[in-house]
């Protein structure tokens, strides 16, 4: 994985789940549980770390076309098991009562979180287009 900024949310998902952690240790509301805090968080970093392994390899060699069909059907196989597998995951740690349902809610937007915060460190830190002659002729 070679993508700078898929490493680094994979990084804030990490980050985010332990101030997360800490937090639901602080405030120590039976509802919600570290447990199911931390669990959340690691499977959304699990299925985020294997979504971006995942897409990186499928798109390393790809053309100016694309992928290949018959390597778009071997994609589309192989996140719909990592989907599955995750949802089937998920269940079985909530219904078998390893964590609090909310805490594992929490714990899975670190996903979400680490994706807006790096969305913003973007938005923030990029350099602006330089413009080209063509630009500059048109006005």
């Amino acid at each position: 994985m070679k993508d700078k900024r898929l490493l680094r949310i994979n990084l804030f998902i990490l980050i985010i789940t332990a101030v997360l952690s800490l937090t639901a240790k602080l405030i120590d509301i039976d509802k919600i549980g570290v447990s199911g805090v931390v669990v959340g968080g690691f499977l959304a970093f699990a299925y985020f770390f294997a979504l971006s392994i995942l897409i990186s390899r499928a798109f390393a060699n790809a053309s100016t076309e694309g992928i290949e069909t018959k390597d778009a059907g071997r994609l589309g196989l192989k996140l719909l098991i990592l989907t599955f597998s995750l949802t089937i995951i998920t269940i079985v740690v909530i219904l078998t009562h390893v964590c609090q349902p909310f805490g594992f809610l929490i714990g899975f937007s670190a996903l979400f979180g680490a994706i807006a915060f790096e969305t913003m460190v973007f938005l923030v830190f990029s350099k602006p287009p330089i413009e080209t002659d063509d630009e500059n002729e048109e006005n």
